[in-house]
């Protein structure tokens, strides 16, 4: 379960710093830190970044997902959460995960590029801005990043990968979402997955990149890490320049699972689904728990939506007290959540 001990060990284990339970030392253009403490989790050398952005140096945040299939509710968390920085006056990378899917997931390559086609549409109906030093891209079209992922490749050992599994690999893999093994073409995927973060520095002339991804995915910042330490030691190219991320908490999924995930449609909702199913799910679906943090409704209107912080604060008592006020806010939430679904593409693949 991805519980406070999880998180705990987690911070311990890869010395990021704690930022759910504690005041963030540092704010994200007009965002404040009460702000990200909302949306993320745990950082590490965010302070960093964040001196770097506010100096006026050229910094970047950057996030991506596979694409394989609809998005489901932690996508659109990530896509929220990065729209939400952008209109804060941070710049922000997304990246359309289609190569990842074909390799990654053994997605068909021709489902991978129409659905790279409707996430773009999607996200850039929803308010991104991909005017530079923006990008929302694929991986296919990104010809640079692909040779810059051969070379990188220099700096990787088989057992550097096998190492970097995603903390939910075993339970993809007993579903036969992904291979068992750390197979060739799973490795190629994380290869370029590397390139994705790091050629922001190396390639675009950044100063610093901050990666935005869920905690589950740790192992892949920090393989990035390691890549990128190895490379500096050995050129000097990537001297005085800052990798570093920022993690948002897990999303519950519905029917007993870890987390929301495009592989399992019973954990969660998609943007495909009709409005009673939705209403259905957030109105009768909760596991009634002492703490919104582990309210998968709370957590929800949390990082899936745009109310104001207000908004969610009120969310967070109500939802303590399980108060008539906290049925009527998952009435105003289910409706305000289908009109985001309604964004995506009418004629998407399903």
């Amino acid at each position: 379960m991805f519980d406070s001990r999880y998180y705990g060990e987690v911070m311990r284990a890869f010395g990021y710093s704690p930022i759910a339970f504690e005041p963030i030392s540092f704010s994200l253009g007009g965002l404040a830190k009460e702000d990200l403490q909302r949306q993320w989790l745990c950082h590490m050398d965010g302070t960093r970044f964040a001196r770097m952005l506010q100096s006026g140096r050229k910094a970047i945040v950057t996030t991506g997902f596979g694409l394989s299939g609809i998005p489901h509710m932690g996508t659109l968390a990530q896509i929220l959460k990065a729209i939400r920085l952008q209109q804060a006056g941070v710049p922000v990378q997304i990246v359309l995960g289609d190569l990842d899917a074909y390799n990654g997931k053994n997605i068909d390559l021709g489902y991978a590029h129409e659905l790279a086609i409707s996430y773009a549409r999607f996200i850039a109906d929803l308010g991104f801005n991909s005017a530079r030093p923006n990008a929302l891209r694929n991986q296919h079209d990104a010809l640079p990043t692909l040779r810059y992922a051969y070379l990188i490749g220099h700096h990787l050992a088989d057992a550097d990968l096998e190492q970097a599994e995603e903390d939910l690999h075993d339970l993809y893999s007993q579903q036969k979402k992904v291979d068992s093994a750390m197979s060739y073409r799973r490795k190629l995927s994380l290869n370029l997955m590397i390139a994705d973060f790091i050629e922001l520095l190396a390639l675009d002339g950044f100063d610093a990149v901050l990666v935005s991804l869920g905690i589950d995915e740790h192992k892949y910042v920090d393989l990035g890490r390691t890549v990128f330490q190895r490379q500096t030691a050995q050129s000097g190219a990537l001297g005085g320049k800052v990798y570093s991320a920022m993690y948002s908490s897990i999303i519950r999924g519905f029917n007993g699972y870890p987390k929301m995930s495009k592989s399992f449609p019973d954990s969660g909702l998609s943007v495909d689904m009709p409005l009673e199913e939705i209403e259905r799910s957030i109105m009768h679906g909760e596991m009634v728990t002492p703490f919104p943090e582990t309210n998968v409704v709370f957590q929800m209107i949390a990082s899936v939506s745009r109310f104001s912080n207000e908004q969610i604060r009120e969310a967070y008592t109500e939802c303590r007290k399980q108060s008539r006020g906290w049925t009527c806010i998952k009435q105003d939430y289910t409706k305000h959540l289908f009109q985001i679904c309604r964004a995506w593409p009418k004629r998407s693949l399903s």
